[in-house]
C-alpha cells in the first residue's frame, strides 16, 4: 500500500476505513493526519483495491475498529512499531538497507521515469512545493537519464518519420 499510494507510514496508519472511497479508489486524509496539514486525496490502483477489499474482510472478522491497520485492542498502529517489523521482515527477505520511505522514493522516481511531470508528483507527494520534491526525488542517475532520453531522441524520430 505505501508503494502504491506513496503515503508516508504515519498517514497510512491513521486511516478509517470510512476515508476509502473503493467507487474513485480514493483515501481521503484528514489534515490533522497529515505532514503539510492540510486535507489530501491518495490513489490507489484496481490490483490495491482488490487487496484491500480482502484486507478489510479479514481484520473485521477478528477485530472491531475504524482504523483500516489496527493494534489487537484496535487502535491504530505506531509508526515505531511499524518500522520494525518493516526492518524485520525485510531482514527476513534478505533485503539491506530497505526502510519504508524507500518506498515513496521509489514510487516518485518510477513516476517521473515513465514521464510523469514533476509539477504532478509534487502535489501527489502533498509537498508544499515543487522544490520540496526537486530536492528530494530527483536524484536520476546517467542510466535513469539515459532511458529517459531514448523516446525523445530527434535522430530517432527522424529516421521514423522517413519509415512512413
Amino acid at each position: 500500500m505505501l508503494f502504491d499510494t506513496r503515503m508516508r507510514i504515519s498517514e497510512t496508519l491513521l486511516i478509517k476505513i470510512e476515508d476509502v472511497d473503493f467507487a474513485r479508489n480514493t483515501i481521503f486524509l484528514p489534515a490533522n493526519n497529515t505532514k503539510g496539514v492540510k486535507d489530501r486525496a491518495v490513489f490507489f490502483s484496481t490490483e490495491m483495491s482488490k487487496i484491500l477489499k480482502r484486507w478489510i474482510a479479514f481484520k473485521d472478522r477478528y477485530r472491531d475498529s475504524d482504523y483500516l491497520f489496527c493494534t489487537n485492542k484496535g487502535n491504530p498502529l505506531k509508526v515505531n512499531n511499524f518500522e520494525k517489523n518493516f526492518r524485520d521482515y525485510t531482514a527476513r527477505v534478505g533485503l539491506k538497507n530497505v526502510h519504508p520511505h524507500v518506498l515513496r522514493n521509489n514510487f516518485a522516481k518510477r513516476f517521473l521515469m515513465q514521464g510523469g511531470s514533476i509539477y504532478a508528483l509534487s502535489r501527489i507527494l502533498g509537498h508544499s512545493s515543487i522544490t520540496v520534491t526537486e530536492k528530494a526525488y530527483l536524484d536520476l542517475d546517467d542510466e535513469d537519464l539515459r532511458q529517459n532520453y531514448i523516446p525523445y531522441s530527434p535522430l530517432e524520430h527522424i529516421k521514423k518519420s522517413r519509415r512512413k
